[in-house]
Order: structure tokens, then C-alpha cells, then sequence
């Protein structure tokens, strides 16, 4: 893919951002921007919506979020970072690339996320997901569903296009306990894992990420948010990626 036609995508992602934030807007809701990707990528990582916590969604105006650097959707906490770190490292091979987004574009409290909301919000974005994916993903990439809500969605679709893996972990509290299930399920690698893979190595994978993004910018912030809040808990979801993310692939 030449330059010009890389920038070209670029600026369709931006419009089509531009488009969503006006549907949520007119929903009444509230919009963090994605990262354009920088060609065609061979796997779309499909999550269910951003968060926003109760309070903040109720004092703000609907409209565009301002979230800690790099100010991008899944890119920003230490879960988006670890799910970035296993496609980065397990699901792409050299010359591979992947994209995220959510089927669901707005922010919503995750206590209203689920239910007749959940239905709506999948519902109303399907199209959109559509229009996105037809932009940004080549005619023979894998789509992976982040997270059980997504999966039971898609794969319902009898007009998707693509092929569909997963579900996949999210990053979540409450999903810490399935993440250790692949250390009880594997514990000579566990224990190997935990000797070799540090929140250095989420902080190398990371800096490699985001120099290949253009945000290398960014980096000091987010090195020092990793050193500040990464848990043993988020190497549990690191080493659940290593197991689940290379059974994704067509060749796997």
C-alpha cells in the first residue's frame, strides 16, 4: 500500500469518527476517537463500548471525550495496553496488522451497558461496524470479538462478511478470576511466563506500538502510568492472551 493511498484511509476513518460523533451527540451521549489505522490491517479486534463512569457521563455536555494521553480509545489504561500488547505479540506476525474498535461507539456507565441498552446500542452501530470494517479491514481479514457480549452479537449477523473468532478476555475486575484460569491450566508455563515477562515487556511492547502509531510522544506518560498501576493481575490477562491469541489465527 503506497503512502498516498495509507493517508487516504486515514481520512476516511477521521470522517466517518467525524460522522459518529455526531450520532452521539444526537443520542445524547458522549464519544472517544479511535486511532486511524495505517493501511488495510489483517485483524480487527471488535470490543463492546467505551466505559464512562455514571457521575462524569451525567455532568458532561454530550459530545467528544478528553481522556488521559494519548487521548484514543484502547489505548489508554493498562487493559487496553494489555490487550494491544497480545495482538502486537501473539495475533500479528511480522508484516501483520491489527486495528481496535467496539461495536457499540458511545460511552456509557457500564452499570446501563447490558440489557435493552446493550441491545439498542448493538443494534444502531451494526451498520456502522459494517461501513468501518469495509474501510479499514483487507477482504480476507479475521475479526475478533473482545469480550462474550460482542461474540453473541456478531455471530448472529447472517450478513457478516468476515471471518469471526473469539470471544476473547477484556480487561476487567471481574474478569480476573478467568484470567487465572490459564495459569491453573498451564502452570509450568506460568511459571515460566512470570520469570521471563515483566511490566517492562508490556512497556517495551507498548513503545514499539505506539512508535509504529506515530505517538511516540506519548510515551513517557504512559511508561509512568504502566509503572504506577500495573498489577499481577494484568500479567494473568498478558499470559491469557499468549494462549488464546495465536488460536485465532486461519492458520493456527
Amino acid at each position: 500500500m503506497t503512502a498516498a493511498q495509507a493517508q487516504t484511509i486515514k481520512e476516511q476513518h477521521e470522517a466517518l469518527q467525524d460522522q459518529w460523533l455526531e450520532y452521539a451527540i444526537e443520542r445524547g451521549r458522549h464519544y472517544l476517537r479511535y486511532l486511524p489505522p495505517r493501511g488495510k490491517v489483517d485483524y480487527v479486534l471488535v470490543a463492546k463500548m467505551t466505559s464512562i463512569d455514571k457521575d462524569k457521563a451525567e455532568e458532561l455536555e454530550p459530545g467528544e471525550l478528553c481522556y488521559p494521553a494519548p487521548h484514543l480509545n484502547l489505548l489508554i489504561s493498562i487493559g487496553d495496553l494489555t490487550l494491544n500488547y497480545g495482538a502486537h505479540r501473539y495475533l500479528c506476525k511480522p508484516g501483520e496488522t491489527y486495528y481496535l474498535t467496539d461495536l457499540g461507539k458511545c460511552a456509557i456507565p457500564p452499570q446501563q451497558a447490558k440489557g435493552k441498552l446493550e441491545r439498542e446500542e448493538f443494534t444502531f452501530w451494526y451498520p456502522k461496524l459494517l461501513e468501518e470494517l469495509k474501510l479499514v479491514a483487507k477482504p480476507t481479514a479475521t475479526v475478533v470479538a473482545v469480550g462474550r457480549a460482542t461474540w453473541n452479537f456478531l455471530e448472529k449477523q447472517s450478513d457478516f462478511p468476515y471471518r469471526l473468532e473469539g470471544p476473547i478476555l477484556h480487561w476487567s475486575p471481574q474478569l480476573v478470576a478467568a484470567a487465572q484460569m490459564a495459569s491453573t491450566l498451564f502452570p509450568s508455563e506460568w511459571e515460566e511466563f512470570q520469570q521471563t515477562t515483566t511490566r517492562e515487556e508490556l512497556c517495551k511492547s507498548t513503545e514499539e506500538i505506539f512508535g509504529e502509531a506515530g505517538l511516540s510522544q506519548h510515551m513517557d506518560t504512559v511508561g509512568q502510568r504502566i509503572k504506577n498501576d500495573f498489577r499481577k493481575r494484568d500479567m494473568h490477562f498478558m499470559f491469557t492472551y499468549k494462549k488464546q491469541m495465536p488460536l485465532l489465527r486461519p492458520d493456527s
